[in-house]
């Protein structure tokens, strides 16, 4: 206990002196086990100009150029620490005792770091691939956990539109550019100012802002029509408005697979869809490639449950163990029936294929697939398509039927004008084929939502299949004391086409009852999320610094690698991680 008048505990003394000369090594500064030395080993015995790297040319002129090898260094090590920016790459340079030992002394400017980055980019998965395979040499792997997860792109949500965001924006300055109009016409009437505070040459100027920004604004709508666009983003023009744990953000759905015995990330997949529905078999495609004919197996969440990609994955000797909903114990798959010859001792790809074509069940999946069958069912042959009606000829038109009572859809610009006046946007497309409709703002204003929005429901979602053009409001009630006169007083028919005309064939069609397995499960549970987990609050990934599907395709490889890495220093000694990583792939 310290009393008044006591002196406090000393402080520790100084350990050196900073005017002192010393007499060593550079790289006796780097600790013997740095991480820094095994990226060095690695790079060093890795020939990047094969795998296609280009020089790094100085910015400043007469200089020479920098070694690929040094500046890929810096960049693994960055990304392993968290140091993406190319300005703090340069700053540690200078600073970062491991990071001057790794480029030899070498000070590239920033612009020299990011150029490098930017030039060789498609190249960077390629170094993660060797890295992988070197680690993973000699390995005992267990199954594949496939998952998706959404990373930020350098895109703001302002940046990015849907048709109904322009459709707001655009009604939103046609209101106010009529505003300005009417209080410019006012002031030129009385000589004075348009509404108290803006003079006339204030409010021009608001008025020629506004209409530029209305002919962008639809000049961005004329393109996603012209180019069948659900989304147009300005910055980055392959991200895509996601839903996240934040809610909606410009994003892209990096898709990876993760070995469940050992962590380390097998491959990824970049993709810019807002589901990972569909996305299992294309993940696993090159990790199918490298095991030859050996069967492997995916473990999913209920995200992949669609049974087209389910089939693709059995095809092609991949067992797809996606989580079965509640109460069901199979998955029913139906094929194409082809009779072929094939062999059901064989491993191979082509073999399995016909195997599962044929009804025969192929002897690597008769653990999985608990029957299959042959069966006869009718078919639905369509002899002579539909003819659709002619839409109305203008949205004027499109409107004025809306007006009577009708939801009228314009198909070419793919959206429905509603009684209500407000128009609603493209949702999501049915099992059925049918295109459900809805705009969530407009029904909260809409002076007909007690009369049109039943049950529960608290906006309005009306469904068009691809060859009707309206649907009368049953809600409609011409006489009614809110209400215009409706569709009883309009004189017109309704848009007719011609029917489809179809007939039913017989197929035969092969059926499969796929049981995944269930234990399985557990461990997807303890795989899948940790190197997303790593990669975004352990490195800093919370959006990418590129642009483009194909620049950002080549960022993850960096935080990929850069995990890997991770787990393999936890995973090996130093002396035989550094033997791995030295050694050639096989």
């Amino acid at each position: 206990m310290i009393t008044l008048g006591e002196s406090p505990m000393p402080y520790i003394k100084k350990k050196i002196d900073r005017n002192q000369v010393m007499i060593t090594s550079f790289d006796s500064l780097v600790e013997p086990e740095s991480i820094a030395r095994i990226i060095d080993f690695f790079v060093d015995h890795v020939d990047l100009m094969k795998m296609g790297f280009q020089r790094a040319e100085a910015n400043a002129g007469g200089r020479g150029c920098y070694p690929p090898s040094n500046l890929m260094k810096l960049y693994l090590y960055g990304y392993r620490r968290g140091i993406r920016s190319s300005r703090k790459l340069e700053a540690a340079c200078k600073t970062n005792l491991e990071v001057i030992w790794l480029m030899d002394g070498l000070q590239p400017d920033f612009r020299t770091i990011s150029d490098f980055r930017k030039d060789n980019i498609a190249c960077m998965k390629k170094v993660f691939k060797e890295f992988t395979k070197r680690i993973s040499v000699d390995l005992d792997t267990g199954y594949v956990s496939i998952d998706g997860s959404k990373f930020k792109a350098w895109n703001s949500k302002d940046r990015n539109f849907t048709a109904m965001k322009l459709d707001d924006r655009i009604k939103w300055l046609e209101d106010h550019t009529e505003e300005y109009l009417r209080q410019i016409e006012i002031a030129d009437e009385n000589e004075e100012t348009g509404n108290g505070s803006l003079t006339k040459e204030e409010l021009e100027k608001k008025l020629e802002e506004a209409q530029k920004r209305l002919d962008q604004y639809k000049f961005y709508r004329d393109l996603m029509i012209k180019h069948n666009l659900t989304q147009i983003s300005l910055t980055d023009p392959d991200c895509r408005l996601m839903k996240n744990k934040n809610g909606m953000d410009t994003a892209y759905n990096v898709q990876t697979a993760v070995d469940t015995e050992t962590h380390l990330m097998m491959d990824y997949q970049m993709t810019n869809r807002n589901t990972d529905h569909g996305l299992m078999a294309s993940t696993m495609e090159e990790i199918k490639k490298g095991a030859g004919d050996e069967i492997i197996e995916a473990l999913a969440d209920k995200g992949y449950q669609q049974p087209e990609d389910m089939i693709e994955c059995l095809e092609k000797g991949i067992i797809p163990n996606v989580i079965l909903p509640d109460g069901q114990e199979t998955y029913e798959l139906e094929i194409e029936y082809e009779e072929k010859g094939c062999d059901k001792s064989s491993k191979s790809t082509e073999e399995i294929k016909k195997c599962l074509h044929n009804g025969i069940v192929p002897d690597v999946y008769e653990e999985v697939i608990e029957k299959i069958e042959v069966v006869e069912t009718k078919k639905k042959v369509v002899d002579e398509p539909a003819e659709m009606a002619e839409p109305y000829a203008t949205e004027e038109e499109m409107k004025e039927r809306a007006g009577e009572g009708f939801y009228v859809r314009d198909p070419e610009r793919d959206k429905v004008h509603c009684p209500g006046g407000a128009v609603l946007r493209h949702k999501s497309v049915k099992k059925n084929g049918d295109t459900r409709y809805a705009n969530k703002t407009a029904c909260r204003k809409c002076p007909y939502r007690n009369r049109c929005i039943s049950g529960k429901g608290q906006w309005k979602e009306i469904d068009f299949n691809k060859d009707t053009l309206e649907k009368k409001a049953a809600w409609w009630n011409p006489e009614g004391p809110e209400g215009p006169e409706g569709p009883e007083g309009s004189g017109k028919e309704p848009k007719k086409g011609k029917k489809e005309k179809w007939h039913f064939e017989k197929k035969k069609v092969v059926r499969i009852k796929f049981r995944p397995g269930r234990e399985k499960m557990e461990l997807r549970k303890c795989t899948s999320e940790h190197p997303f987990g790593t990669i975004k609050r352990a490195m800093g990934a919370s959006y990418f610094l590129l642009k483009g599907k194909r620049k950002v395709d080549g960022e993850f490889a960096l935080f990929a690698t850069g995990y890997n890495l991770s787990r393999a220093e936890n995973m090996f000694r130093f002396e035989e991680l550094m033997e791995k990583v030295g050694r050639e792939a096989a």
